[in-house]
């Protein structure tokens, strides 16, 4: 995957790991983008109602939430969760889940609204660029 200028792996998170779970910060570091990966096909609706259930608890109450199902090359299940991020600013969290029967992908971006123009095309590179590696 590539990933633009300025952006930083979070190799500090105690959860990272490059194969299984990682994330990236933006320049700013008020911004990010996650990724979770499984060697395996799980059930892409639950995991969905878990992470939808995670960011509503919290961070966006009262979120309003779309749908998508494309990220970069993958089709899958996704959800766009809007609404005040910690009750403050304005921002989103994408979600976004794809299996392929084999493995599964999760992919979580946090952007602030004011921020997004700025990054969309960062966010668009991500995505445009991710592929599973080879075995």
């Amino acid at each position: 995957m590539k990933y633009p200028t300025g952006w930083n792996i979070d190799t500090a998170d105690e959860d990272y790991d490059p194969d299984a779970l990682f994330s990236l910060d933006s320049p700013d570091g008020d911004n990010m983008i996650m990724f979770v990966l499984y060697d395996m096909a799980l059930d892409t609706a639950e995991l969905m109602k878990n992470q939808e259930k995670a960011f509503t608890a919290e961070l966006l109450k009262n979120a309003e939430i779309s749908h998508f199902n494309t990220w970069g090359k993958y089709k899958g299940s996704g959800k766009i969760l809007s609404g005040k991020l910690m009750g403050v600013y304005k921002g989103f969290v994408r979600i976004f889940i794809y299996t392929d029967g084999k493995k599964t992908l999760t992919v979580v971006e946090q952007c602030f609204d004011k921020a997004y123009e700025a990054l969309k095309k960062d966010y668009e590179l991500m995505a445009s660029s991710f592929e599973f590696k080879k075995n």
